[in-house]
């Protein structure tokens, strides 16, 4: 069902205006620079937009489209969706608003009796990201917001503005996505229908869900309960309290729920749940990058004793366990001749403050070998002298060379930015916190024991 949306063999823009700063005209220009098949303007009172011909309407086009992105105002919708389902098109992403969440069903109901076979994404959403191919029918121009890079978390959102805002946050940040979702009202395709096509998605590896209700409680409990056999499902649901359930009602004509039966039925069903969207990215980004430790005994490695207290801390109050180093372990960390005698060597280790490259590597080799040890935190203050830009490398190979988790705690300003993205891309999330590196440990402790009980 997601390659009709993603994988169109062409696309008609209805709703394109010659003003580039008008959102059919941005959907058209993303498209018209980014799509490597043919892209349709719809105006009838315009014959060319942009250099490109421009159609009167839908059965004017001299092909059938398969995607026909609507972007005009509500009460033209349903005969723009009647004149497509009639001509053959096959999807429909209604960007429109102006429906149920203003209290208008019955035009939203007009929209679905005249869909025939097409599929209906919408209305009242943002648009649609594919960051592997690029394609790209969000609203808002470029320079606006920022698409982030190739990845493989794929993030569904009820809410258009609240999609939009995250992505060019994660952008900022250096996340990658697969794809992006706005799924709006839903009066036709839903979380339910999304679920079952991300369970099959090759590009994504962990879903991130941001969610303020449900149509289809029963069917959505029974989806995420078979997709995160299959795949990590992080979500969040919105408007869990009396006063956020009746905002709900008024942003996307959802029902909300009360907050136990939710938080119940994601525990049941095998998704975790966030409370906040940063703990739903660091979430889905452990889960979407780091193998699955075997318990829950957790190793801190770091080079500030600051952090290293404040990272046990937090591991004791995630419920994990701090992992006993053996003998041999120890012996073989303060055998090596990188290893100074003020360091401290247990849990945390504590490398100190002339901590080098070499030292972090005879550490993690050290305690990645103990079996011991499910998974690592390692803290690194870049500001450190003696710390070399190695340290990169040294992280990358360790989490390639022994299969266990790795997150990494890195604060700082412009020098730790520009090498915490490098830790990044080699595949290992970082976290400007020890609480929100620790709580994301804590996310793949859960998961794992999700797939022992399934």
């Amino acid at each position: 069902m997601l390659d009709l949306f993603f994988k169109p063999k062409s696309v008609a823009v209805v709703g394109v205006s010659r003003s580039t700063h008008k959102i059919g005209r941005v959907i058209f220009d993303n498209l018209a620079r980014n799509f490597k098949g043919p892209v349709y303007p719809i105006n009838p009172q315009a014959e060319v937009i942009g250099g490109h011909t421009c159609y009167p309407s839908v059965k004017m086009i001299p092909e059938t489209p398969e995607l026909v992105v609507i972007a005009t105002p509500a009460q033209t919708v349903p005969e723009i969706v009647r004149e497509s389902a009639k001509e053959g098109c096959k999807a429909a992403i209604v960007i429109s608003a102006g429906f149920s969440e203003v209290g208008r069903k019955n035009l939203e109901e007009e929209v679905l009796k005249a869909r025939g076979k097409m599929r209906i994404l919408g209305p009242n959403v943002m648009g649609i990201f594919d960051a592997h191919s690029n394609f790209d029918t969000i609203f808002n121009p470029r320079h606006r917001q920022s698409r982030p890079p190739k990845g493989n978390i794929a993030f569904v959102s009820q809410s258009g503005a609240l999609g939009a805002a995250v992505l060019d946050w994660a952008s900022m940040e250096g996340i990658g996505i697969s794809k992006f979702l706005s799924i709006g009202n839903r009066a036709d395709v839903d979380e339910v229908d999304i679920l079952n096509g991300l369970e099959h998605d090759s590009d994504t590896n962990s879903i991130a869900v941001y969610l303020e209700g449900t149509h289809r409680g029963r069917e959505l409990y029974e989806k995420l309960r078979e997709t995160s056999k299959k795949k990590p499902v992080a979500i969040i649901k919105a408007g869990k309290t009396s006063a956020g359930a009746k905002a709900v009602m008024s942003h996307t004509a959802s029902l909300a729920g009360e907050r136990e039966v939710w938080s119940g039925m994601f525990e049941q069903a095998g998704a975790i749940e966030a409370s906040e969207i940063d703990e739903l990215f660091d979430i889905a980004k452990a889960l979407s990058t780091q193998p699955l430790p075997k318990g829950s005994r957790i190793q801190i490695v770091t080079d500030g004793g600051g952090f290293g207290v404040m990272c046990t801390d937090e591991i004791v109050e995630q419920g994990l366990q701090l992992a006993q180093l053996s003998q041999k372990t120890v012996k073989a960390v303060k055998s090596f001749k990188e290893i100074p005698p003020h360091a401290t060597i247990g849990n945390p280790i504590d490398l100190t403050g002339d901590s080098t490259s070499a030292m972090y590597q005879a550490s993690l080799n050290a305690v990645l070998s103990d079996p011991g040890v499910d998974a690592v935190v390692v803290v690194v203050l870049f500001q450190i002298p003696s710390l070399e830009p190695r340290i990169v490398d040294v992280i990358k190979d360790a989490a390639h060379r022994f299969g266990k988790p790795i997150v990494v705690c890195c604060t700082g300003g412009e020098f730790t930015q520009v090498h915490r993205k490098l830790i990044e891309k080699a595949g290992i999330p970082t976290y400007p916190t020890t609480y929100r590196a620790v709580r994301a440990l804590s996310a793949l402790v859960r998961y794992a024991e999700i797939k022992k009980r399934k």
